[in-house]
Order: C-alpha cells, then structure tokens, then sequence
C-alpha cells in the first residue's frame, strides 16, 4: 500500500486555495500514483465551502473518483477544524500538521499564554482594528472605521499600494461580488466602491515607521505582537477579523486570543456561531451590552450588523464607555482566567 501526503498548510483562505492549479496537478497526480492521499490543513476551512474554478472542491473530486472507479476513502482529510461536518466525505479527521493537540508553540491561538501581557488600561480610543492581510470583509469594516470614525479608532492595515502581490490579493473582487449578492438596498454596491476607494488609497495604515514593509504578523517569529498588545490598553473594544469566514468552522486563532487575553470587549467577524463555540469553551460575551445575534449570520449581513454595533457605541462618549467598561469587568476577568488555564486537551474535549 502507498501513501502519498499533500500538505496545503495555511496556502488556504476561506473558500478557495491561494495556489490552486499546484493543488489539483498535485491531488491528481498523487491519486493516479498511490493507493491512498492524505490531504493536510493548517487552517480550519469548512471543506464543504472550499472551491476551485467557481465549483465546489469536494464536487471535483468526487466526480474524479467516480470516472476512475476510486473509492472516496481513497482522499484522507487532516485538518484542524473543531466542527467540521463529518458527513461531506468518508474519511475527515481532526489535526493540525498531523498533530491532534499542537503545543502552545504551534497552536496560533493558545500561544498567547506564553506572552508578557501588561495590562494597563487608559482607554482613548473607542475601537481597536489590527490587519496584517487584507480580505472582502476586513476592507468592508476596515473602510468603515476609517471613514466613519477615524478619530475613535486605532487602526492598523498592513496592505501597501506599491506592493503588486499586496494589490493581487487585497479581495477587491470577492467584495464586488459579496456586496452585489446581497440583497439590501442599505448597501449599495455604487456606495461600497467609493468608500472603499477612499479606505484603499490611504494605504497602509500604520500606528508607527517601526513596522514598514511589514505585511504580516508572524507569531511564530515574535515578529510585532507585543507592539499589538500595547495598543490594547488605549482601546475599549477590539473588532476582531477571523479568517475563516464561511460555513461550518471554528478555528480560534491569536486574532482572538488577544481581546481575552487583555481584558478587551469584543465583536468577531467569523463563521457563523463563532461566538457560540467560544461559549462552550466557558468564554462569556457581551449580549447584555449588544446584539449579539449577528453571531447567527455570515457574509455581508454579518458585516453590517456589526457595523450597526460600531455606529452605536461610536455614539457613547468617555463617560459612558468607562461606565459600560467598569460593568463588564466580571465577564472580562473571567475570560482573561478561563484562557490562560485552557488547554489544547480542554479544547479537544468539548468538540471532538
């Protein structure tokens, strides 16, 4: 029997892979050669949502089996997504580069136990915004933060305009898709384009010159992250953008780990019940404070519910907003503890 490994790493984003025609030559040509084929994902995609060439991935693959006389076991999954629907192929199995419970050095959202976190709240900001990669929906709310209230925000957007591969994937597309999909006339597609016109051209948006040239934060490297983590002291609330935005995943990374690790609100733009999961791992949110039913929805209308929370509380003045804080800190102190006791094993134990 032979065994053939494809390793897509994280070369995947939400729905599509960054390098897909190497994907399938590579899926193809490895099925033709060996009895069985692993494939491996360091990112928690819902499978079923994954496409190549505007048809979904699985659909293709299923249809090479099919003309080939294969059986579907002979593709294996490997990835780490905590609820992934068992049901779209025969064999899936949980890992994370064939570990079931990466150490604190591989898991991008533990890792942030092992940082020196000060916490030093003098809040002067309203909201948080921190990207490294650009994408439909952080330049949806990225752009609405920048030109609704830029003087309440602290802002970072590592996209820059002299950079083609920057430019090749800042997601302009997939926007003018998702947006004209969407049926509400409160969001225009015409209106969307000039904003986000406005938003592009200001690019990068930097909080410093330590970080030029710096188009992504590399956890692993120690590359900017404590820089980030003082930012958290002078924000109330941290919009957070997960990377998996679609179907059924949850993949908690340092994006959120963040908030929770610094006493920090939170909105997360991600899948749909994001929030939910995190309330299974014993995480507490904000429902008392806002809607919090956009944790139902995906896409766009995800997208502008939160936006709607952001224009709400752009309305409180210092006041208010340390009032609010001051009555959140029991949730907010429960969270910072429930994180920094978690494990990959305690995570393991409530989904799989």
């Amino acid at each position: 029997m032979t065994k053939a490994v494809i390793n897509i790493g994280v070369d995947v984003e939400d729905t599509y892979f960054n390098f897909p025609q190497q994907v399938m030559c590579d899926i193809v040509d490895a099925l033709h050669k060996n009895d069985t084929v692993e494939i491996h994902f360091a990112e928690g995609v819902a499978l079923e949502e994954l496409n190549y060439k505007e048809k979904k991935f699985l659909q293709i693959l299923k249809e090479l089996c099919e003309r080939n006389r294969w059986p579907l076991e002979k593709i294996h999954f490997v990835l780490p997504n905590f609820v992934q629907d068992s049901s779209v192929w025969p064999c899936i199995e949980f890992g994370h580069s064939g570990q079931v419970c990466p150490s604190l050095e591989d898991n991008f959202f533990l890792k942030m136990q092992t940082e020196d976190i000060k916490i030093n709240k003098n809040v002067n900001s309203t909201f948080g915004m921190f990207v490294g990669r650009s994408s439909w929906d952080r330049l949806l709310l990225g752009s609405h933060l920048y030109n609704k209230h830029k003087d309440k925000t602290i802002q970072t957007y590592r996209t820059y305009l002299d950079n083609p591969s920057n430019m090749l994937h800042i997601d302009i597309n997939r926007l003018l898709w998702q947006i004209s999909s969407y049926n509400n006339k409160t969001l225009s597609t015409a209106n969307v384009i000039d904003s986000t016109a406005h938003f592009i051209k200001n690019l990068p948006l930097l909080l410093d010159d330590n970080h030029q040239g710096v188009t992504h934060i590399h956890w692993n490297c120690g590359a900017i992250g404590n820089d980030i983590i003082s930012w958290y002291n002078n924000i109330f609330i941290d919009v957070v953008c997960e990377k998996m935005v679609t179907g059924q995943t949850f993949f908690p990374t340092e994006k959120t780990a963040r908030p929770l690790a610094t006493k920090t609100p939170f909105l997360i733009m991600a899948s749909p019940n994001y929030i939910k999961n995190l309330h299974k791992l014993g995480f507490r949110s904000f429902s008392r404070f806002w809607d919090e039913s956009y944790d139902y929805q995906q896409g766009v209308q995800r997208v502008h519910s939160i936006q709607s929370i952001i224009d709400n509380l752009a309305k409180l003045d210092n006041g208010k907003l340390k009032d609010m804080y001051q009555q959140m800190s029991p949730i907010l102190e429960h969270n910072h503890k429930i994180y920094h006791e978690l494990t990959g094993n305690d995570i393991a134990s409530k989904f799989l």
